[in-house]
């Protein structure tokens, strides 16, 4: 037995298949993104641990009771130098991370610091809708809006530096001194400090100061106070708003500068491209920062498809903490309490995501600060996209082979279907003879068990077929010897007055019986004669006229009305067969004609076909019998229209028979006015 597998098997096997790879492909990228995520996290929280560990233990290198990050300013490093011009072009990349210090509208201000040697560059943008100049006659007067300097020494002495604007650029700074005189009275004494250098800058809703301090001046603590002045009459300060709060005339904040040292030892670490590092102190403070999340990213050449519907991973991006002063997520709140977490985040410009972690520095059990490892998702993004290329090529190439493989196989069972149905179309003439030529499959599938079905049943029916077609010559052979002997000794048999009565009826039924077996014999011989008969071309209304002719000769009684076109039609027939054909039809119509009423005759010619029919009055057809007048021995006769001659179906058989040969096909119907009418139509 064939070990087979079935159409359905096989498209189901197909089917599977196409369908596993959209699924396998999405795994694979889901753990891979998975994996690759798990990855760098854990590799973050790796560095982030390695970079704490040379900072354990090292108290020099964290302040001491530091100050509450509110009363501290942070010196921020700038990537490019500092022009003093009284204008924010340089300040631009770091004016977000700036400090704002008032609670009200007016005056508020906003404040950055940045150490470029020798000098401490300052940032002031004041808002105050009413400014008030300096008046040209009192150069040191304090009656207008101004800004105090409050700085501490390196030797611990306190110094407040003034700043009182007349016009905008160049800005110089002053301070005072209380003298006694001779009588014990108070003197103010103006000291104009020219180490102090600013630009003074007036705009829409208040003004921008930007201050050059020399490095060497400043000890440990720096504020700034900005005096406002609104009345120009009274010209009274009326609010004055300091970086360290209301003492910070008296106790300006701490300054909180990178630590070199710091710096110097976790830059090392921070040379990997597109990463960052951040030490920060126990209140989230930054004391060191190296390194950036910029990173050049290797190309992957795809073409313009691919580059369309996956994006390259972005190398800038909006970097929201590049500048801040102090850290607070959640990781690092994990960090300061202790232990190592991490935490993703999406840039302010979604186009990309930050993974950061963080670790703890210890001093003892005691959490000193912290380490904070930063780094952009662009690598696992390059690695997916690549991952993804890669992916959708093997995928379209399986789906153009898999698509190839089932159009061939469907190619393949279209082609064999229909050449099964061409074979068991052909294995059957029209008038349903099988002429053979029918070849079965051999394959194991449904199509070749088909294959062999339709083989053994055109067998049966073909031997079926020559049954039938032998039946008529072997009784026409079989009959005519009994016939014979009947009929002779009915001649031998002496008559007499009484007996010649059965004598005369005996001799009847041996004439039918010899009709009989002459028209079965006429059937057998025909279908021999279509396979012999040749085709001419003749006049088709000339051949019919002379047709005509004969029969009104036979039929006397009968009135033959013909209808013919005025001019020939042209049409290759076998004559014989074609006379033989409209015999049978008018015979048929003379024997269920009404007595007394004339049958038609007529022949149509049309562009792409022509016909010819016979009409006659009588009784209506059967319904159920319109479609099998014309099979083998079938007869709607009654008793009126047989007559005395034996009939066996098989005069319109022949009609059909001789019709099939000339590619022509007969059908009766009802005509009107109680009329039957038998139409043969042939093929121009």
């Amino acid at each position: 037995m064939k070990n087979r597998i079935g159409i359905r098997g096989k498209l189901l096997l197909l089917s599977v298949a196409v369908l596993a790879i959209p699924y396998a492909g999405m795994e694979y990228l889901r753990e891979l993104e998975r994996h690759l995520r798990e990855t760098l996290q854990v590799a973050l929280m790796d560095a982030a641990r390695a970079v704490a560990g040379p900072l354990h233990d090292r108290a020099g290198l964290f302040p001491e009771d530091p100050e509450p990050p509110e009363r501290t300013l942070y010196v921020h490093s700038l990537a490019q130098p500092v022009q003093l011009d009284g204008y924010t072009d340089d300040w631009l990349s770091y004016i977000s991370w700036s400090a704002t210090y008032g609670d009200s509208p007016e005056p508020s201000f906003r404040f950055i610091v940045t150490r470029q040697e020798p000098y401490y560059y300052a940032l002031l943008q004041v808002r105050d809708d009413t400014l008030i100049l300096q008046r040209p006659d009192t150069p040191d007067a304090l009656d207008n809006d101004h800004v105090v300097l409050v700085l501490t020494a390196p030797d611990g002495r306190l110094h407040r530096y003034y700043f009182s604007p007349a016009a905008p650029g160049r800005l110089g700074a002053f301070e005072f001194e209380v003298r006694l005189d001779e009588f014990g009275f108070e003197n103010r004494v103006t000291r104009y400090v020219s180490m102090l250098n600013g630009e003074f800058q007036p705009g829409e809703g208040g003004y921008t100061m930007e201050l050059a301090i020399p490095t060497y001046m400043v000890g440990s603590r720096l504020g700034v106070v900005v005096a406002d002045v609104d009345d120009p009459v009274s010209r009274r300060v009326e609010k004055r708003v300091g970086t360290a709060g209301p003492e910070t005339l008296d106790v300006p904040g701490n300054i909180l500068e990178p630590s070199r040292e710091i710096l110097a030892m976790i830059r090392r670490f921070a040379e990997e491209p597109g990463r960052r590092i951040w030490v920060l102190d126990a209140q989230g403070r930054v004391l060191a920062s190296a390194g950036g999340l910029e990173k050049v990213l290797p190309g992957v050449t795809a073409p313009l498809f691919y580059r369309l519907i996956l994006p390259p991973p972005q190398e800038l991006i909006t970097d929201d903490l590049a500048g801040v002063s102090r850290l607070g997520g959640a990781e690092v709140r994990s960090a300061l309490a202790g232990q190592v977490d991490s935490r993703w985040r999406s840039s302010p410009d979604s186009r990309a995501v930050i993974v950061s972690a963080a670790a703890p520095v210890f001093l003892g059990e005691t959490v000193q600060g912290a380490v904070v490892v930063e780094e952009t998702t662009g690598g696992i993004q390059m690695v997916q996209r690549a991952a993804m290329i890669s992916l959708f090529n093997k995928t379209v190439l399986v789906f153009l082979v898999v698509t190839g493989a089932v159009l061939a196989f469907a190619t393949r069972l279209s082609w064999r279907l229909r050449h099964l149905s061409r074979d068991a179309d052909a294995a059957i003439d029209s008038q349903g003879r099988v002429v053979g030529g029918f070849r079965p499959s051999d394959a194991g599938d449904e199509i070749g068990e088909l294959s062999r079905t339709y083989a053994a049943l055109l067998g049966r029916l073909e031997e079926y077929n020559r049954y039938l077609e032998g039946l008529a010559a072997r009784l026409t052979h079989e009959l005519r010897t009994p016939i014979t002997v009947v009929r002779t000794s009915l001649e031998q048999i002496p008559g007499d007055a009484d007996g010649e009565p059965w004598l005369a009826r005996a001799r009847e039924g041996v004439s039918r019986l010899g009709l009989i077996v002459t028209r079965l014999g006429e059937a057998a011989r025909l279908e021999q004669a279509l396979q012999q008969s040749e085709r001419v071309e003749v006049d088709v209304v000339d051949l019919l006229s002379r047709c005509v002719e004969g029969w009104r000769l036979a039929y006397s009684g009968v009135e033959l009305r013909l209808s013919v076109p005025g001019a020939p039609l042209r049409a290759r027939l076998a004559p014989d067969l074609f006379e033989q054909m409209m015999e049978k039809l008018l015979a048929n119509a003379v024997d269920f004609h009404e007595p007394g009423t004339p049958i038609g005759i007529a022949l149509e010619a049309g562009p792409a076909e022509w016909s010819v029919s016979v009409t006659n009055r009588g009784p209506a057809l059967p319904r159920d019998m319109e479609g099998r007048l014309f099979d083998s021995m079938v007869s709607v006769r009654d008793k009126r229209s047989a007559g005395d001659g034996p009939h066996l179906g098989l005069g319109l058989y022949i009609v059909r028979l001789i019709a099939a040969y000339h590619g022509a096909a007969a059908r009766a119907d009802n005509a009107a006015e109680g009329s039957v009418r038998f139409t043969v139509t042939f093929p121009r």
